[in-house]
């Protein structure tokens, strides 16, 4: 009798079943992790776990410039709205924008910026489009 080293053909077949499955998992985690950047998009720069105030950072003063801009949990037009800003409202601005620029229209004019992380008087925190804020109330 000749022997002969390979493995029983079971073993084989659950060898290969266990690496189809763990290639279809890598692809399915992957796909998971370009869904969650597209509705995350990370900001140009990271937010600190302390409030603004508690840093002494300095912020600018600017006003809204539409009638109800809302401002929503991220920076995208799918994201929750957190509230809704009536024009000419303050809001602080602390330099907190996103990388990337979306185009959509404000006022029936086309506007390609960026979003801005804001703080509101009532001390709201939240996402809006920058093109609905300026540094001057619009009179």
């Amino acid at each position: 009798m000749s022997e002969t080293n390979t493995p029983p053909k079971w073993e084989m077949i659950v060898f290969i079943l266990f690496a189809i499955f763990f290639i279809m998992w890598s692809f399915k985690r992957c796909e998971t992790e370009k869904i969650n950047a597209r509705h995350n998009p990370r900001p140009a720069q990271t937010r600190s776990k302390k409030a603004p105030q508690e840093e002494n950072q300095k912020h600018s003063t600017l006003y809204v410039v539409v009638d109800s801009l809302n401002m929503r949990t991220a920076p995208h037009l799918d994201s929750a709205i957190v509230a809704r800003l009536p024009k000419d409202v303050p809001v602080e601005f602390y330099g907190l924008r996103t990388s990337f620029r979306q185009q959509i229209n404000i006022n029936n004019a086309p506007t390609n910026t960026p979003w801005i992380y804001i703080r509101t008087e009532s001390q709201k925190e939240g996402w809006v489009y920058a093109g609905g804020v300026n540094f001057y109330k619009d009179y």
